[in-house]
């Protein structure tokens, strides 16, 4: 999984590539203009300092994974977020009014930079909050992020990889869209067959989407973040502690729907994956202070906790499939893919069906 391999795999921005690209957005760079490099697995960034003593943030992508169209559908939903008043992180336009500039290798985007603290920068991903307070103030945002999105009309993406998409997980019977959304995933059946995922993952999965699959009527499309978790939030100083107080990072956003992405946070933060005695822990505490945050600034209905609970076991298979293939193909990192094979795809759903999982789940139904 993407906390298992933090290391920044895309070379990094140069002072020629800053130069080169700035002027696209009508501003240059100062003489000592990279501050700051990312180590994220799937892109190259900066802070770049600009010769006005501003500062923005540039981000690279590799052409294969995300495309000049793939980075505008991922600015649209953060252009109508910001217009419905969530503080959010939106693209800066280039002088020619388009937000993402592709070359023959790479593509780009710029973000401002904002006065909020990165509080969870340089941390590893998918981590527990660092107090109740924290956990809590973040259900509230998402649950803003939520209301914000109701308005926003646009399909499901058209497969970009590593993003966290339902439309394959809903099929009468999982077979049925599950393994022809992941044969075109490329370069995924050279690593990992269509029959061996049938083997490894469909007997795992198929009771959690048999309990799913009755109460789709009520799981209604929504737009979501799909990757929401404490570094993708900036924080701002509340007393002793830090409050969520804007979101940014859309790069895994599609149409889902809330009690998806709700589950795509919990999955995230809640559950020890990295324990190191192999036996994640639910930091419960901070669970309910998330959720019951949530329910305050967006009551959900019975059906929908329901729905939460119901996807939380499927919630992680489209992106780790996609991540499998991202190793294995596009990096040609074989080990990094088996261990996205077996500890995530397999291993997250193998704990569902432990007595710790299924306390969750009824806990979530509860709650």
């Amino acid at each position: 999984m993407e906390s298992g391999y933090n290391g920044c795999v895309w070379p990094y921005l140069t002072d020629k590539d800053i130069t080169t690209l700035l002027p696209r957005w009508g501003v240059q760079p100062d003489r000592n203009p990279l501050l700051w490099h990312s180590r994220r697995p799937f892109s190259s960034s900066a802070i770049i300092a600009l010769d006005d003593g501003g500062r923005l943030f540039l981000k690279r992508h590799g052409q294969a994974l995300r495309s000049a169209n793939t980075l505008t559908e991922e600015h649209r939903f953060t252009r109508h977020l910001a217009r419905q008043g969530l503080p959010v992180s939106a693209p800066l336009p280039m002088l020619d009014g388009q937000t993402a500039l592709a070359t023959p290798d790479y593509t780009y985007e710029a973000f401002p930079l904002f006065t909020e603290q990165d509080a969870y920068r340089g941390l590893d991903s998918w981590r527990p909050y660092h107090s109740t307070h924290q956990a809590a103030s973040s259900g509230t945002l998402l649950a803003q992020l939520h209301q914000a999105s109701e308005a926003y009309q646009a399909p499901p993406r058209h497969n970009p990889p590593l993003i966290s998409a339902r439309h394959p997980l809903l099929g009468d019977k999982l077979a049925d869209s599950l393994i022809p959304w992941a044969a075109e995933q490329s370069g995924l059946a050279a690593f990992y067959t269509p029959a061996s995922l049938q083997r490894d993952i469909l007997p795992l999965l198929t009771p959690f989407h048999e309990a799913l699959h009755p109460l789709l009527p009520d799981d209604h499309p929504l737009w979501g973040h799909g990757d929401w978790h404490g570094a993708n939030l900036l924080w701002r100083i509340e007393g002793q502690d830090i409050t969520a107080a804007r979101a940014f990072d859309f790069g895994m956003c599609d149409q889902t729907s809330a009690a998806f992405d709700l589950a795509v946070a919990i999955e995230r933060s809640f559950i020890n994956w990295l324990d190191p005695d192999g036996t994640p822990a639910v930091h419960e505490e901070q669970l309910l202070a998330f959720i019951h945050a949530y329910d305050a600034q967006r009551p959900r209905s019975t059906a929908e906790k329901h729905l939460t609970a119901c996807w939380l076991p499927l919630c992680h298979v489209t992106f780790a499939l996609s991540e499998i293939a991202y190793y294995s193909d596009v990096l040609g990192n074989k080990e990094a893919a088996e261990v996205s094979r077996r500890d995530y795809l397999i291993g997250h759903a193998q704990w569902f069906h432990t007595a710790r999982g299924q306390a969750l789940l009824t806990l979530l139904k509860e709650s």
